[in-house]
């Protein structure tokens, strides 16, 4: 069973199971964190993790689906010392909690990490989702496939049907261009803030840790993902 199916399987057939697992990973956390901190070389963060587990980083996720998960509510305080860690990243998370909350999380994970560590973060890309109203062979093929997969039966065209699923769909709050993400991930405390292919970086540790395109294949995570990294 692939991650996708496994996620869905879990949910649908032990709804209880997410939060007894959420449970436990609170009652251990502190010991989890220490013992992290306390023997990794480059302790490395994983915001809203889902079912991509990272070998050598703390995985985190607001309702671990795994054992290994740390439970974590980015949209709170974090459990963890000031400058704690090398890298910081999140994958399609940001997008869905509200702005305020993301200014804060951000202002977080600044807090934690250690100067001259990285941050990297990937969402949805709003100049990308307002292109997907013309017409090139990218666009085209994207719309097709996601109507297809995400967008409720009924009249009209892909364009309106699939714009607004990203919108609207996913649990998603609010979606951020380069220069918004830039500009808030500066306010937080953060500089030089580059944008990035999905899976690619300067940083041999942040090169192809994305999972997004492994669940909705590689060119339509290139086509709808923004990925920034910037120095604490």
């Amino acid at each position: 069973m692939d991650s996708p199916n496994l996620k869905a399987w879990l949910k649908s057939h032990l709804p209880g199971l997410r939060g007894a697992l959420r449970y436990k990973s609170l009652l251990l956390r502190g010991r989890h964190i220490d013992a992290y901190l306390t023997d990794a070389a480059a302790p490395s963060l994983n915001l809203g993790c889902g079912l991509n587990v990272l070998p050598d980083w703390m995985n985190t996720d607001l309702f671990p689906e795994l054992s290994s998960i740390i439970a974590l509510d980015a949209t709170r305080p974090f459990p963890f010392p000031d400058a704690s860690f090398t890298f910081v990243f999140s994958e399609h998370m940001i997008e869905h909690v509200p702005f305020a909350d993301a200014r804060r999380m951000l202002a977080e994970i600044r807090r934690v990490m250690q100067p001259g560590g990285v941050v990297r973060i990937a969402t949805p890309d709003l100049a990308r989702v307002v292109a997907l109203y013309e017409d090139t062979p990218e666009t085209i093929a994207y719309r097709h496939w996601s109507r297809a997969l995400h967008s409720r039966p009924g009249p009209g065209g892909d364009r309106c049907h699939v714009i607004n699923s990203l919108f609207y769909g996913h649990g998603h709050r609010f979606l951020y261009d380069n220069e918004t993400l830039s500009a808030l991930l500066v306010e937080a405390g953060f500089h030089s803030p580059v944008r990035h292919v999905p899976g690619e970086s300067l940083r041999p540790e942040l090169r192809n840790i994305e999972h997004h395109g492994k669940v909705i294949g590689e060119a339509n995570n290139r086509m709808e993902t923004l990925v920034i990294e910037a120095i604490a």
